[in-house]
């Protein structure tokens, strides 16, 4: 089968160049495509990568309409079996995309599998990485889904929502599901979107997996984290992250959106008055949250 590398930038520093070397050194039988997707940028950075690697395909969008726009741009661009979906912060330890590919052959009911990503002193990230969908309880909270390990696991096994900072996933899967919701803007909760939509559609007549993600422990990914997260500050991604939780919470839990919401308020509330510090970050996020049902 072959791979659809798609890597989505926007603004970052130089950890983009580390990502690109490390993919086009597995570029092969295996991987025969690279896209490079620059979300808006708007820093020369599009142009300064073409340049610099001439072997990648780069699109550069005119604005930053969402992380789950770009990565369905990059899967459009491309017509290979598996797609490859990559954060720009990462690096790819050696044969990384052929272990993964042959895992997945393994498992031809499998719809995706993911490397477990570690530190750059090479602990692993697995409690961030690897989650359970999150619960009403969780949500209403303003939390994500709870870490799906205590430790990392020693063989290949199902996880229900990995963080989509580096997925190997079957087209026909991704077809089916429509790619990522674009409406996640500018990102995240599109990962855990995708995931609850995929678990939802499981066994389904038609449908060509019976088997969620499956991580695959022995293969493994550096990741640094928050390369993008540092061009926003703290109230406009607690804002966004909050926003986007009630959008997944009104598409997978609409009868229990008014129970979410309300917890919801009362957390960034309680927040706000046990760090005093931090208060106007969370009352900016709560006053997002709303009093609709």
């Amino acid at each position: 089968m072959k791979i659809a590398a798609v890597v989505v930038r926007w603004r970052g520093g130089d950890e983009i160049d580390r990502c690109l070397q490390s993919l086009v050194t597995q570029t092969g039988d295996r991987l025969s495509r690279i896209v490079l997707v620059d979300s808006g940028s708007g820093d020369s950075g599009a142009e300064r990568l073409a340049t610099a690697f001439p072997e990648i395909e780069v699109a550069a969008l005119a604005e930053n309409r969402s992380f789950a726009h770009a990565a369905n741009v990059g899967a459009a661009r491309s017509t290979e079996d598996l797609l490859f979906l990559l954060n720009p912060d990462t690096e790819l330890e050696e044969n990384v995309v052929a272990t993964l590919a042959a895992a997945l052959e393994e498992r031809p009911r499998t719809a995706g599998v993911v490397p477990l990503l570690v530190n750059p002193d090479g602990s692993a990230q697995h409690r961030w990485q690897l989650r359970r969908l999150p619960t009403v309880a969780r949500l209403a909270t303003g939390r994500s889904g709870a870490p799906a390990f205590a430790k990392p696991p020693a063989e290949a096994t199902p996880v229900e929502q990995p963080a989509a900072a580096a997925w190997l996933v079957r087209r026909d899967v991704w077809r089916a599901l429509g790619g990522l919701d674009e409406t996640y803007a500018p990102a995240w909760w599109e990962d855990v979107d995708f995931c609850a939509r995929l678990i939802a559609r499981l066994g389904e007549p038609g449908f060509t997996a019976d088997e969620g993600f499956v991580v695959v422990p022995d293969v493994r990914v550096h990741h640094q984290g928050g390369s993008s997260l540092q061009e926003l500050d703290e109230a406009a991604f607690l804002t966004t992250f909050t926003t986007n939780l009630l959008r997944y919470a009104a598409g997978h839990h609409p009868d229990r959106l008014r129970i979410i919401r309300t917890g919801l308020r009362w957390s960034l509330a309680s927040r706000a008055l046990l760090r005093p510090s931090r208060a106007k970050v969370y009352l900016v996020a709560r006053s997002a949250v709303g009093t609709r049902a």
